[in-house]
C-alpha cells in the first residue's frame, strides 16, 4: 500500500485547502476577513478529518488572518497528534527576526502549541532569501514548528534554500495540475527526490476548470472511460505523480466525498500519458 508523507510524517494524500475560507481577495488584489460563512466552513473542516483527512493547510495570509482561526475552530477538541497542521508567513513577516513572531501569532489563531509544518509563502525580489530561511530555522530552535518548507520556488531557488537551512526543507507548494505543469519538471524533481521534498500541489482541479467546468475533451473522455468525475481525474493525476501531494478547498460533505473518491481512480497507461501531455503545451512542463 503506497503511503504519502511529509518530512517524514504520513499524511493523507489529499489534503484540507483553506484558501477562500474566511476570507478572500477584491479585485485590487488588497485580501479580507469574511465571517459569513465560517459554521459551514469550521463543519467542512470537522467533516473532513472524520473522512481521514489530516494534512490541513493554511497561511497567515488567508482571510487577512481570520482563516486560521477558523481552522483553530474547527480542530478544537480533535486529537492533535492524528493532525498535520502547515501554515505560511507573509511578506510583511519575512524578515529574520519576524518569522518567529509570525509563526506565534499562528499557534494562537490554531490554537495550538507547535506547528508541524511552517512554509514561507513565496520567494520574496525584495527580501534576501537568507533572511526568511534563517528565520524558519529559528522557528524550528524555538520548538513552534516541527518543520520548515518553502511555496512558489522554482526548482534553483528551492536548491537554494536547501543549501541556505541548518534544517531540512520538506516540502514546496506550487500550482500543479493536468493544466497547468508550472515549475514541476524534471529537474525540480530530481531536487526534490535527492533532498527528500515533497511537492505540495494546489488548485488541482484549477478552480473548477479541471471539474464542473471543464472542456478539455481529453479529460472528459478520460474521465468517461475512466468512470470517474473530471474532478477525481485531476486529483488522481496528481497523487499518481510520485512525491506528490495535494490540497483541494471542498465547503461541503458531498464535495469531500467526490475528491476523496479520487483515490480509487485507476488511470491505464495510454490515458496516464495523454494526460501527461496537457500541461505541456504552453511550455511550462
Amino acid at each position: 500500500m503506497r503511503v504519502w508523507r511529509i518530512g517524514g510524517r504520513t499524511v493523507h494524500p489529499i489534503g484540507i485547502g483553506t484558501w477562500g475560507m474566511g476570507g478572500d481577495r477584491l479585485p485590487d488584489g488588497e485580501i479580507f476577513a469574511d465571517y459569513r460563512d465560517d459554521d459551514r466552513e469550521i463543519e467542512a473542516i470537522r467533516a473532513a478529518v472524520e473522512l481521514g483527512q489530516n494534512h490541513i493547510d493554511t497561511a497567515q495570509l488567508y482571510g487577512a488572518g481570520h482563516t486560521e482561526e477558523i481552522v483553530g475552530e474547527a480542530i478544537s477538541g480533535l486529537d492533535r497528534e492524528e493532525l498535520f497542521i502547515a501554515t505560511k508567513v507573509w511578506r510583511s513577516h519575512s524578515l529574520r527576526h519576524a518569522v518567529p513572531h509570525a509563526a506565534e501569532e499562528s499557534l494562537r489563531k490554531l490554537r495550538i502549541d507547535v506547528l508541524d509544518l511552517l512554509y514561507v509563502h513565496a520567494p520574496w525580489d525584495s527580501i534576501p532569501m537568507d533572511e526568511y530561511i534563517a528565520g524558519l530555522d529559528d522557528a524550528v530552535d524555538a520548538g513552534l514548528t516541527r518543520a520548515i518548507a518553502v511555496s512558489n520556488f522554482s526548482a534553483d531557488q528551492l536548491l537554494t534554500a536547501v543549501r541556505l537551512s541548518r534544517h531540512p526543507i520538506v516540502a514546496n507548494q506550487v500550482r500543479y495540475n493536468l493544466l497547468h505543469h508550472g515549475q514541476v519538471d524534471s529537474h525540480m524533481r530530481d531536487i526534490c527526490a535527492e533532498h527528500g521534498v515533497t511537492i505540495v500541489a494546489y488548485r488541482p482541479v484549477e478552480r473548477r476548470l479541471l471539474a464542473d467546468q471543464a472542456t478539455s475533451p481529453a479529460v472528459l473522455d478520460i474521465a468517461a472511460e475512466v468512470g470517474c468525475t473530471p474532478a477525481q481525474l485531476a486529483i488522481a493525476w496528481v497523487i499518481n505523480q510520485p512525491g506528490v501531494v495535494t490540497i483541494p478547498k471542498a465547503s461541503s460533505r458531498e464535495h469531500l466525498e467526490e475528491n476523496l473518491a479520487a483515490t480509487r481512480v485507476q488511470i491505464p497507461g495510454g490515458a496516464q500519458a495523454r494526460l501527461d501531455s496537457l500541461g505541456r503545451k504552453d511550455g511550462t512542463e
